[in-house]
């Protein structure tokens, strides 16, 4: 409280400077929960897999991370990407807000159920790198399981981000992390080669339990109501035809973003075979949690958007200004040092990867750019555009890896991944920077 006295006036004016203090920045402090998120658990998962490649051999970890891609591929189909609907969403409902979430969680978990189902049928008869699945019926039954875990597991990040826990995030994937570093090690004699894909599911089911405990019995119940706003929403909630229509067509768009990434390495298992996969698939989570950065961002972005929408062109700005600050000078430092990287899991993934990994980290510069502008047009309800720059990331991707990787192998896999982003990135740039200008629609 300030009292500000002045000579020509008979009385004192008093000043609440309180009222004049800026609010905090939810922006930057959910990014970087989010981005100590991908820290974490880019560690603890590159642990996991360095330990797991000197317990298995290539052949067995490239059939483990085949299965992981797998669960993860159908859970992108089975999530109907409501992880997005919920950070853009929740942030809007006044009132019973578990609703919300428990009909996520069973639309999905179900949905799990019906397509892995499909999955552990059908795949074995048409892929000869599943037929361990008919083989092993418990196995199949462990990824059906695994699916629906997996569903609601992304879905409680989503909540815990949409309503401003995200400094939980890190906290409970790192939990999550250690239990199945240690499961690995300790499952590596009961279930041979699929040791690893069994520790990743039993760490995430034991994770699960405490996580939504406290999501329901204090956070949902306990969190501040939305504030009422002085101009239109670009995508209100009362409105159910346009936010299912919202949500539809986000979901295709989030199955085509997810789904090319899952699929990549199962493209790679079918052409270049498992050693190849192996390589390119610890090159590949690299550079994933790299390119997590940004999606670091454009969550925040998306979420502190839902919350001030006239401010989400601001925010954008903000975005790429501290992106280029901090993230370019260790795309650097991480591109040189590239094959000191890979050392860890043994020379051979460091000479047969590091020119992939490289290529893949140059990448995550274009692709932070698309990030960005993503989640400024999910936060402005204009999903026509997200799905048009998901679907041409989907051909450039798959039709340029599978054109390169026969001639220039796991190479040519990093040349299609960069020069597709970097051809969107031109393309949606002049938008951005327009969108960036200007407040949302009412």
């Amino acid at each position: 409280m300030t009292v500000l006295t002045r000579p020509d006036v008979a009385h004192r004016v008093v000043v609440d400077t309180r009222a004049e203090r800026p609010r905090r920045d939810h922006l930057a402090t959910t990014a970087l929960a989010l981005m100590a998120n991908t820290g974490v658990t880019s560690v603890l998962g590159l642990a996991f897999w360095a330990g797991a490649s000197a317990v298995y051999s290539p052949e067995e970890l490239g059939a483990s991370a085949a299965l992981i891609s797998a669960m993860m591929l159908l859970s992108v189909v089975s999530q109907f990407d409501l992880a997005t609907g919920i950070q853009r969403l929740l942030p809007q409902v006044r009132g019973r807000r578990w609703r919300p979430v428990v009909g996520a969680y069973g639309v999905s978990a179900a949905a799990a159920m019906v397509v892995a189902g499909g999955f552990v049928v059908v795949a074995p008869r048409l892929s000869g790198s599943f037929a361990f699945l008919g083989h092993r019926p418990a196995l199949g039954v462990g990824l059906v399981l695994a699916v629906a875990l997996w569903n609601i597991f992304a879905l409680q990040d989503a909540v815990l981000t949409a309503v401003r826990w995200a400094a939980m995030v890190p906290l409970e994937n790192g939990a999550f992390g250690i239990l199945k570093i240690g499961l690995m090690f300790v499952f590596a004699s009961q279930f041979g080669g699929h040791g690893i894909f069994v520790a990743w599911v039993v760490a995430m089911a034991l994770t699960l339990v405490p996580v939504n405990s406290l999501i329901f019995a204090h956070i949902l119940p306990s969190g501040p109501e939305p504030a009422a706003v002085a101009w239109p929403s670009a995508l209100p909630i009362e409105d159910r035809g346009r936010v299912g229509r919202y949500l539809a067509v986000d979901y295709a768009a989030g199955l085509m973003a997810q789904g090319y990434t899952a699929l990549l390495p199962l493209l790679v298992l079918a052409v270049l075979g498992t050693d190849a996969n192996a390589y390119f698939y610890i090159a590949f989570l690299i550079a994933g949690a790299v390119r997590a950065v940004a999606q670091s961002m454009s969550t925040s972005l998306v979420v502190e958007g839902a919350h001030q929408e006239r401010s989400v062109g601001a925010m954008a700005r903000v975005s790429v200004v501290r992106y280029g600050r901090f993230a370019l000078p260790a795309i650097v430092g991480l591109v040189l040092g590239a094959h000191l990287l890979l050392r860890p899991f043994g020379a051979v993934y460091a000479d047969r990867g590091a020119t992939l990994l490289r290529l893949l980290l140059v990448a995550t510069v274009p692709h932070a750019l698309v990030a960005l502008y993503l989640g400024l047009e999910r936060v402005r309800g204009r999903v026509g555009r997200v799905i048009a720059v998901e679907a041409a990331l989907v051909v450039l991707v798959t039709a340029g890896a599978l054109a390169a990787m026969h001639r220039y192998g796991l190479a040519g896999v990093g040349v299609a991944w960069l020069a597709a982003h970097t051809l969107v990135a031109v393309l949606v740039a002049p938008a951005f920077w327009r969108a960036c200008s200007r407040p949302t629609p009412g």
